[in-house]
C-alpha cells in the first residue's frame, strides 16, 4: 500500500472516530445545593442527566479518575439519575463525573464535566434550627426556622433550594418571617426542600437542613441529620387525619427493633452502632387498619474528631523550666458543648478541669518525667490522646552543684582523717591503736551524712 493511501485510511480512521464521539448523548452532572463548599455533617446530592431525556439510561459514577468508580456505601447512596452524599466528611471532597449506560450490549454517553466538592471541617458562621426539631413533617403542620448569628443576623435572608432551583426562602403566602425566624405556618408540598440562611453578599452561610413534607398516612420523624454521639434520638411514629395508635413497630435496618404503644421512641448517648435506616409501622381503629411510614436514614457523626497533647516548648526539657501541656478536641457539634478535660500521667491523673485544657509546670522536676495523654469527655462520650512522653533531663547547674557537694565532702574527709593521723603520731600511737580514730572518724562521717 502506498504512502498517500496508508494516510488516507489513518485519516478517515480519525474522523471515523471523532464523529462516532461527537455523536453520542452529551451528559451534565448537576450538585445539589450548589455550594461552592459545604460543612461537614451536611448533605449534597450529585444528579447525572443524559441529552434526551432519562429513559433507560442507567448511570456510572466516578471519583477523582475514571478508573476510581464510586460504590454504595453506608451514608453514600445511588438512586437513579442521583449519587447521595449523607453527612460529608472530608473523604468525600474530590472531582466527580458521571456517564449514562443503556442496552446490553451498551450504549454509553459521553462522559460528564467534572464537578468539585468541597467539603470544610470548619464550623459555619450561622446556626439554623428547626422547631419543633423534625425535619420530616406532614401538611398543614407548623415549623419555625431560626437563624443564630454571631455578631447579630442583620441582612441574613433565608434561602430554599428545590426542583434544581435556588430561590427566597420564607416568602410565600404560608410563611412569616420575624427577626431571625422564620415560621411555615401550614406546610405544603412546595416546602420541600433544602433550607439554609445566608449574609446579604452570599459570602457566608449556615448549615443546611432538608426539610420534608409527607403526603403519606404514616410519617416517621426523626431531628435534623447528622445527630451526634451522645446525643438523645427521638423518633416519633405519627398518623395524618387525627388517628391515634395503638400499636407502633419500630425497624432499623429492616429488622423490628421494638413494638410498643406509644408513638415516641427515644434511644439515649446515641453510638455509632445507631446509625442506620429507620421505618415504622402504625395500626390504628382497634388494630383494624395498619400503615408503613419511608425509610429515614439516620446518621451518626462523631463527636470529636481529632485529639491531640502538645507540649511546650517541647517533650524534652531541663530541670527548673517551665512546661506547659495543651490539650484540644475538634468538636464536631454546633454550638460546642461543654468539655471536661483530664489530662494524665503513667496512669494517674494530673489534672481535671471544664474551664482550661491546658496544664502548667512553672518548674520541673525530674518527676514529672512520664507518658501523659489527655482524655475529652462530652455527652458521656469519652476519648483519649495518643501518649506524649516527657523528659525532664537534669540540668548542668544543678549537676555542677552536686559535684561541687561531693567533692566538698570528700575534702572535707581526707583533711579531718589527716588531723586524726597526725594526732595519733603526738600521742606516740599507731593508727591501730589509737582509740581516737575510730569514733572521730564515724562522728564525722555521720555528721556529713
Amino acid at each position: 500500500m502506498q504512502a498517500c493511501e496508508v494516510a488516507a485510511l489513518i485519516l478517515l480512521t480519525v474522523v471515523s472516530c471523532s464523529r462516532q464521539y461527537e455523536e453520542l448523548p452529551q451528559t451534565t452532572l448537576t450538585l445539589e445545593p450548589p455550594f461552592p463548599e459545604i460543612f461537614t455533617g451536611e448533605t449534597v446530592t450529585l444528579r447525572c442527566g443524559v441529552e434526551g431525556g432519562s429513559a433507560g439510561w442507567k448511570y456510572l459514577w466516578y471519583k477523582d479518575s475514571e478508573d476510581t468508580p464510586v460504590l454504595q456505601t453506608a451514608g453514600r447512596s445511588i438512586t437513579g439519575d442521583s449519587y447521595t452524599i449523607t453527612a460529608a466528611a472530608v473523604s468525600d471532597q474530590g472531582q466527580y463525573c458521571c456517564q449514562g449506560q443503556r442496552g446490553d450490549q451498551p450504549l454509553y454517553s459521553q462522559l460528564s464535566d467534572e464537578v468539585t466538592v468541597t467539603v470544610s471541617e470548619g464550623h459555619p458562621l450561622a446556626v439554623l434550627t428547626l422547631q419543633p426539631a423534625w425535619a420530616q413533617i406532614f401538611t398543614g403542620e407548623t415549623v419555625t426556622l431560626s437563624c443564630e448569628v454571631e455578631g447579630g443576623s442583620a441582612g441574613w435572608r433565608f434561602k430554599q433550594y428545590r426542583d434544581g432551583r435556588e430561590e427566597a426562602g420564607c416568602s410565600d403566602q404560608y410563611s412569616s418571617r420575624y427577626g431571625d425566624s422564620c415560621t411555615i405556618s401550614y406546610a405544603q408540598n412546595s416546602h420541600n426542600g433544602v433550607y439554609w440562611c445566608e449574609s446579604a453578599s452570599g459570602q457566608e452561610r449556615s448549615n443546611a437542613i432538608n426539610l420534608t413534607v409527607s403526603y403519606k398516612r404514616v410519617s416517621l420523624q426523626t431531628p435534623p441529620q447528622p445527630v451526634f454521639e451522645g446525643d438523645t434520638l427521638t423518633l416519633r411514629c405519627l398518623i395524618r387525619d387525627g388517628y391515634k395508635a395503638t400499636r407502633v413497630i419500630y425497624y432499623k435496618d429492616n429488622k423490628e427493633l421494638q413494638s410498643q404503644a406509644d408513638t415516641e421512641l427515644s434511644v439515649d448517648r446515641v453510638s455509632k452502632s445507631d446509625e442506620g435506616s429507620y421505618k415504622c409501622t402504625a395500626q390504628w381503629s382497634s388494630s383494624t387498619y395498619s400503615g408503613d411510614s419511608a425509610e429515614v436514614r439516620v446518621t451518626v457523626r462523631a463527636l470529636f474528631s481529632r485529639m491531640t497533647l502538645t507540649a511546650s516548648p517541647g517533650a524534652t526539657v531541663k530541670e527548673g523550666e517551665a512546661l506547659n501541656l495543651t490539650c484540644e478536641a475538634a468538636v464536631n457539634k454546633t454550638p460546642r458543648p461543654e468539655l471536661h478535660y483530664t489530662i494524665v500521667r503513667d496512669g494517674e491523673p494530673v489534672t481535671n478541669s471544664t474551664d482550661s485544657a491546658l496544664y502548667s509546670i512553672a518548674s520541673t522536676e525530674k518527676s514529672h518525667t512520664g507518658s501523659y495523654t489527655c482524655a475529652v469527655e462530652s455527652q458521656g462520650v469519652k476519648k483519649s490522646s495518643q501518649e506524649l512522653h516527657i523528659e525532664v533531663q537534669t540540668s548542668w547547674h544543678s549537676a555542677v552543684a552536686i559535684g561541687y557537694r561531693v567533692s566538698f565532702t570528700l575534702i572535707h574527709f581526707i583533711v579531718f582523717t589527716l588531723l586524726l593521723l597526725q594526732y595519733c603520731r603526738i600521742q606516740g600511737e599507731t593508727p591501730s591503736q589509737c582509740t581516737h580514730f575510730t569514733w572521730p572518724v564515724t562522728a564525722h562521717m555521720q555528721a556529713s551524712s
